[in-house]
């Protein structure tokens, strides 16, 4: 058999959920066993399965942990560093999203290059003492938008930033496709699989939908009924993903799904 045990302070019980869950759905489908406990202060996620099964979990715990390194510990550190007290709210959240998600690859090659999956990993022990030339790319980010900030207060400035971070991210989806149905919001891929959904009723809808987009990195975007969402919103749109943005009449929905 081989053991693997990923470890995290309780401080961050929702990231030990996050990986907990994302490990038991990958080991229902393609073998291991993952359990979870705590003890002193610390949360460990084991993860065990056939010598056979390894490799693959492996490099599936080697892009998990990635993934969580170049988000969750990328986004505290920019809402830490950060001043965009000028910012509203909609406008804070889309640049956190571009900044978050702009050269993620090269964030996470950093990642992988001092990641050594041995028998066990703590993974704030590994950010803080290993991870020091990430965050010194992160801090010289920061530093550059924080000396700008007078400019961001700019609309039109903030929207041609924005326009150009979301024009060099990767592609990660052909399309994305976003309706509004039965008082919520669903995100879809290509082929109408479900990304995620929200209720139309949670705080700052408006941020979500622009931070969703701008984090799937579509080639395309396409608003069902666009007349459902408030014409501000559909103006940011337009104006940040610019040519990648087509409407498309509710007509159209269930011929789609």
């Amino acid at each position: 058999m081989w053991e693997f045990c990923i470890n995290l302070t309780d401080e961050n019980i929702a990231l030990s959920k996050k990986i907990y869950i994302s490990l038991k759905q990958f080991c229902k489908q393609y073998g291991g066993i993952v359990t979870t406990y705590e003890r002193c202060g610390c949360i460990s996620i084991l993860v065990s399965a056939n010598k056979c099964d390894a490799e693959r979990i492996k490099h599936f715990v080697q892009n998990l942990i990635g993934d969580i390194i170049c988000e969750d510990f990328k986004l505290k550190y920019l809402q830490e560093n950060l001043s965009l007290s000028n910012l509203d709210t909609v406008s804070k959240n889309a640049f956190l999203q571009a900044l978050l998600s702009f050269d993620k690859e090269s964030d996470k090659y950093v990642v992988q290059k001092f990641l050594e999956l041995n028998n066990s990993i703590d993974v704030e022990a590994f950010y803080f003492f290993k991870m020091s030339p990430l965050r010194e790319k992160w801090k010289e980010l920061v530093q550059i938008a924080n000396d700008n900030k007078a400019y961001l207060s700019s609309n039109e400035t903030l929207v041609e930033l924005l326009k150009f971070l979301v024009d060099n991210l990767e592609v990660k989806n052909e399309s994305v496709n976003l309706i509004k149905e039965e008082g919520k919001l669903f995100f879809y891929d290509t082929n109408f699989n479900l990304l995620n959904e929200n209720n139309l009723q949670d705080k700052d809808i408006d941020s979500t939908i622009i931070s969703k987009l701008i984090s799937y990195a579509p080639k395309h975007v396409n608003i069902y009924c666009k007349d459902s969402f408030n014409s501000g919103l559909i103006n940011l749109l337009k104006q940040i993903f610019d040519k990648r943005i087509n409407f498309v009449s509710c007509d159209e929905i269930e011929d789609k799904k």
